[in-house]
This record gives structure tokens, sequence and C-alpha cells, in this order.
């Protein structure tokens, strides 16, 4: 278990400097949802074609070992991704209002999609909520490696919160 907490905090701790990598490219596109799904599928090598499919073969190779083994081949990956990453300065600025509702909503996604592997986990394995199963790794590296997509969504979710406000400060 404890390789689990271990391997959870740095996926963690990479994944904030993705998304934050992933959001300065959406405000690189200005926000507008048309121009950064264009971008997404035009830089297909930044943003599919990456180091992290590396974490994809690294865990379809290590499924017929022991659970601690896939957990530490996830504690060293992540760990050498994030001191890649963490070199590299990434300055965002801040549209606070907009930056804050697409990271909530891209954290309610990824919640929610955890929530349901444990879900799903539990209703066969009635003593496994919250543990490390092989398919639990598989659902939080494919949000990683799709974290592009997720911000995609949660840009196109967010656009109707932005003209609601938007309007109701025009009113004021």
């Amino acid at each position: 278990m404890i390789f689990f907490y271990i391997s959870l905090s740095t996926y963690i701790c990479f994944n904030i400097i993705k998304y934050k990598k992933v959001l300065l490219s959406l405000q690189q596109n200005k926000y507008n949802i048309k121009d950064y799904g264009n971008w997404i599928f035009k830089n297909y090598k930044q943003t599919f074609i990456n180091k992290e499919i590396l974490a994809i073969i690294l865990l379809i190779i290590t499924l017929n070992f022991n659970l601690k083994v896939i957990g530490v081949c996830t504690v060293i990956f992540y760990t050498i991704m994030f001191l890649l990453d963490f070199k590299k300065k990434h300055k965002i600025k801040l549209d606070n209002q907009m930056i804050t509702r697409l990271i909530v909503i891209a954290l309610i996604y990824i919640g929610v999609n955890v929530w349901f592997v444990a879900d799903y986990i539990s209703y066969h394995y009635a003593d496994i909520i919250f543990d490390n199963t092989a398919f639990y790794y598989i659902v939080l590296i494919l949000m990683s490696y799709f974290s592009y997509l997720i911000v995609w969504v949660a840009n196109i979710v967010a656009r109707p919160f932005d003209k609601f406000l938007k309007k109701k400060k025009r009113r004021k």
C-alpha cells in the first residue's frame, strides 16, 4: 500500500507541471476552443507522441508482474519525468477566473473518473477500494496522457459559465 501512495504522490507532482504546460498552450491559443482543438491535432507529436508513451509501454510490460513492481516502476518513471520537466520554467499569465474554472473542472473530471474506477473495482473485490490494482494504474496513466484533451473538454464546459458571468457583470 505504501508503494501505491508514493507512486500516487510522484504522479501528482509530475501532473502539476504537465497541466501547467497544457494550460500555457491553451493560453497561447487565447482560450479559443476551435483553435486549441486544431492545435492539439496539428501538433500531435508534442501532445500524443511524448515521453509518457513510455509509461504506457512500461505498464503493459509490468502487468504480468506483482503490483509492487508496477508501483516501483511508476515511482521511478514519474520521479525521472518530474525531475526532467522541473528544470523547465513555464510562465503563465494568469487570468485567475478562467484558469481557476479550468483547473476545477479538470479536477472534477479526473476525480469522477478515478472514483468510477475505484467503484468498479469495489464491486468485484469488496476490500479493494482505493487500493493499488493494475486497472487503477492504467486509468491514472491515461488521465495524464490525455491531459491536452481533458483541458480542451474543460474549456468547452467552462465556456458557458464565462458567458453567463460576463452577462451578469454587464448587468451590474
